[in-house]
C-alpha cells in the first residue's frame, strides 16, 4: 500500500540535527557513549598529559583547576565540634590529594589505595590510573561483571578492583597478573558523564583539539615574527669590481641572511623574496579561540589567561561566581563523597580500633572561600542579609571556609576591640 504524500512527511526528519548530508557525516555521532568513551579514554589521557606538559594554556587550566577545587586541607567538622586529628592528617597528606584531583583532572581519574602503615595509622598512596588493568573483561559466575579492571555484583554496585603492582611506565615495573583488592580500600575518583560508564575521561577531551591548533598558529606567529626579524639587505655588483666578496668561491661566497647585514651578491645572480602573507586576523583569532578552550572546561578567560584587558568589575565577577559555582558543584558531588568521606570513615576506624577516639559520625567538610573582587562590598551585603535575618553568621562564615565556633573562640580570646565602622550617613556628612 503506497503512503500518500502528506503521511510521508509526518514521519520525516524535520530536525537539522537529525539530518544527514555534509553537515552531519555518518561518523559525527556516539552509538555507545559509554563503551567509546572506555575506548577513548586512554589515548585522551595521554595526549591531555602531553598538553599540560607542552602547552602553556593546558598548563595554566590545569593548575587552575587544582588550586581552586582543592587549595587547602579541609576542616573537619562534627555536630559537636571539630574533629582536629583529621584535619591533622588531611594537612599532611595534602600533597598527595592534590596530585589525585591532578590525575582527575588530567587523565580522567584518580586512583588510590587505603593501607595501614606500620604504626597503626592510615597510609594513602596515589597509584598511576592505568594500574587499574583495562585489559580485564569478563562475566563472573556469580552474576557480577568486571569492565576494564572495575568488579561489580549482580546488583551493579562495585566491589572491588583489579590493580596492577606497577604502574606500566615505572623503571624495572615487574610483569605481573592484577590484584583483587576490594573497593573499600580504594578509592576511585572520576566523573560519571553518561550512564553505565565505569572509568574515566580527561576534563580536556572537548577541547584538546582546540589547544593543539592554537600551540600550532602560536608557533606559526612566532616563526614569522623571527623571519621578519632577519631584515638585511643585498648588493649587487655587476662588474665584479667593487667589492670583492662578488667574485668569492665557496665556501666564502656561500650567502646568509643575518640582522643589519648587507651582503654582496656574485656576478649573474638575483635575489627575490617572495611576498610574506599578512597576519591578517591571526590575534582576534588567537584570542576567540582562547575563549572557545576557557569555555569548553568552563573557566574564566581572565583566570587561565591573565589577561585582563577587557575584564571589568562586572564581567570578572559574573564570570568567577559561574566558575565558582563550578567549583562548589564539584566538591559536592565528587570531592566530598569519593575522597573525603572514605578517608575520613577509615581514619576515625582506626583511631577508634586503636583506642585513641570515640568519634565515628558523620562530618562536614569546609575549604577555603575564593579571594573576593571587592571584600568591602561583599562583607557589607553579608552584615545587611545578617541584620534582615537572611542568612545567619554561621552560613556566611562556613561560605569563608571557617567554623564558626573558632571564629567565635579566637574573638573571646583576643584584646582587640573593634571600632564601629561608620554609617553611609555619616560617611556622606563627611564628606
Amino acid at each position: 500500500m503506497k503512503l500518500p504524500a502528506v503521511i510521508k512527511r509526518m514521519f520525516k526528519r524535520n530536525y537539522e540535527a537529525a539530518s544527514g548530508g555534509p553537515r552531519w557525516p555518518a561518523w559525527h555521532t556516539m552509538h555507545a557513549p559509554a563503551a567509546q568513551t572506555l575506548a577513548a579514554a586512554h589515548l585522551t589521557g595521554s595526549r591531555a598529559a602531553f598538553a599540560v606538559a607542552n602547552s602553556p594554556i593546558a598548563a595554566s587550566i590545569a593548575m587552575v583547576y587544582v588550586d581552586a577545587l582543592l587549595p587547602d586541607a579541609p576542616a573537619v567538622q562534627f555536630k559537636n565540634g571539630n574533629d582536629t586529628a583529621a584535619e591533622t592528617w588531611f594537612s599532611a597528606n595534602l600533597a598527595a590529594l592534590r596530585l589525585l584531583v591532578r590525575c582527575q583532572f588530567q587523565l580522567g581519574e584518580g586512583l588510590a589505595r587505603m593501607t595501614v602503615d606500620r604504626n597503626g595509622d592510615l597510609r594513602l598512596t596515589v597509584l598511576n590510573p592505568e594500574q587499574l588493568d583495562r585489559t580485564i573483561n569478563v562475566d563472573l559466575p556469580s552474576g557480577g561483571r568486571v569492565i576494564a579492571g572495575v568488579e561489580e555484583d549482580a546488583r551493579g554496585e562495585i566491589v572491588a578492583y583489579h590493580i596492577l603492582p606497577d604502574a606500566p611506565d615505572q623503571a624495572f615495573a615487574t610483569i605481573a597478573p592484577a590484584r583483587r583488592i576490594p573497593a573499600e580500600d580504594v578509592i576511585h575518583y572520576f566523573e560519571q558523564k553518561v550512564p553505565g560508564q565505569r572509568r574515566g575521561i580527561s576534563e580536556l577531551a572537548p577541547v584538546l583539539t582546540r589547544i593543539a591548533e592554537a600551540h600550532k598558529l602560536s608557533d606559526a606567529r612566532l616563526a614569522r615574527a623571527s623571519v621578519a626579524a632577519l631584515f638585511g639587505g643585498f648588493i649587487q655588483d655587476a662588474s665584479g669590481t667593487a667589492f670583492g666578496d662578488a667574485t668569492a668561491t665557496p665556501p666564502t661566497a656561500d650567502l646568509s641572511l643575518e640582522p643589519g647585514a648587507l651582503r654582496v651578491l656574485p656576478v649573474g645572480t638575483t635575489i627575490s623574496f617572495p611576498t610574506m602573507p599578512d597576519e591578517g586576523n591571526a590575534s582576534e583569532l588567537m584570542k576567540e579561540m582562547l575563549h572557545e578552550i576557557c569555555a569548553g572546561v568552563g573557566m574564566p578567560y581572565a583566570l587561565v589567561t591573565g589577561n585582563l584587558t577587557d575584564t571589568n568589575y562586572s564581567s570578572g565577577k559574573m564570570g568567577m561566581e559561574s566558575f565558582k559555582r563550578r567549583i562548589k558543584a564539584q566538591r559536592a558531588s565528587l570531592l566530598v563523597p569519593l575522597v573525603f568521606e572514605p578517608l575520613h570513615r577509615r581514619f576515625s576506624l582506626l583511631r577508634v580500633l586503636n583506642g585513641l577516639s570515640s568519634s565515628f559520625g558523620e562530618a562536614s567538610y569546609l575549604l577555603p572561600d575564593f579571594a573576593s573582587l571587592d571584600p568591602k562590598k561583599e562583607t557589607e551585603a553579608d552584615v545587611l542579609a545578617i541584620n534582615s535575618g537572611l542568612r545567619s553568621r554561621a552560613e556566611v562564615i562556613a561560605a569563608r571556609g571557617r567554623n564558626v565556633a573558632d571564629v567565635d573562640a579566637e574573638l573571646s580570646s583576643d584584646t582587640f576591640v573593634p571600632k564601629a565602622l561608620p554609617s553611609p550617613t555619616q560617611e556622606t556628612n563627611n564628606a
